[in-house]
């Protein structure tokens, strides 16, 4: 096993104190992309839990199984039931934004090459991992994760935590969390926090009113601010075409 330099995303600590700290746990990681830069579960990791990396692109698979020993890596994408067993997917220039689907996060993406890649439900990858009793669930898969949420029982397995990068073009996604008894109780950055409904609040009314301004008011001003980068890639690809 070797060394590469350690890079945590500024949620880590913050997700290590909801748990009190504690030195055992199991989490799932969708969309693991590197092993220790702006990971979600190597914080984790390091301080004694185990858990699952689930990433499609084989170039972090390997570096996952190497600098990850606590982990079983599946080398696969999340997607609902009734997929495909195979389909494409989209490498792009900056590898983290790479996806299923082009362009579904930031409409000037661009994308080297394509690779085909083996497509899991997350009930089936838990299932296939022996059911393990889940604490933390992180999902960043660049706009597809209405498709793994599909795909994942959350009334069966109940993660303590589910992290979820929703860029809030639409409320699809989270209004999906809130059917399955999920609230949301944090944002940072793109990621949203979310616990069972059973779970004690810890929010004030501060806290939940700014929640509401991110999550609500916020978003048809997001969803103008996309159509517009989008309308304005199309035109740049029909003068590049002419």
């Amino acid at each position: 096993m070797g060394t590469e330099p350690t890079n945590v995303s500024p949620e880590c600590e913050l997700v290590w104190q909801f748990f009190g700290q504690r030195s055992n746990g199991f989490f799932v990681d969708v969309g693991a992309n590197e092993p220790h830069k702006n990971s979600q579960s190597w914080f984790l990791e390091e301080r004694g839990w185990r858990g699952i990396l689930v990433e499609p692109q084989a170039q972090f698979c390997e570096r996952l199984r190497q600098f990850r020993p606590a982990s079983r890596v599946f080398q696969v994408a999340c997607g609902a039931p009734g997929s495909p067993p195979e389909m494409t997917f989209f490498v792009a220039e900056r590898p983290g934004h790479s996806g299923l689907v082009k362009n579904r996060v930031e409409a000037e993406t661009k994308y080297v090459r394509t690779e085909t890649v083996k497509i899991m439900t997350l009930d089936a990858i838990l299932q296939e991992a022996g059911a393990p009793k889940l604490d933390f669930v992180s999902i960043d898969v660049e706009g597809t994760q209405l498709d793994v949420l599909k795909g994942f029982d959350l009334h069966r397995h109940r993660p303590s935590l589910l992290l979820v990068e929703d860029h809030l073009h639409e409320l699809s996604a989270h209004n999906f969390i809130r059917e399955q008894g999920y609230r949301l109780i944090k944002r940072t950055g793109l990621n949203n926090w979310y616990v069972p409904n059973e779970a004690p609040s810890r929010a004030t009314f501060i806290q939940r009113l700014r929640l509401f301004k991110k999550i609500w008011l916020n978003t048809p001003f997001r969803k103008f601010r996309v159509f517009r980068e989008r309308r304005r890639a199309r035109t740049q690809d029909v003068k590049r075409q002419a």
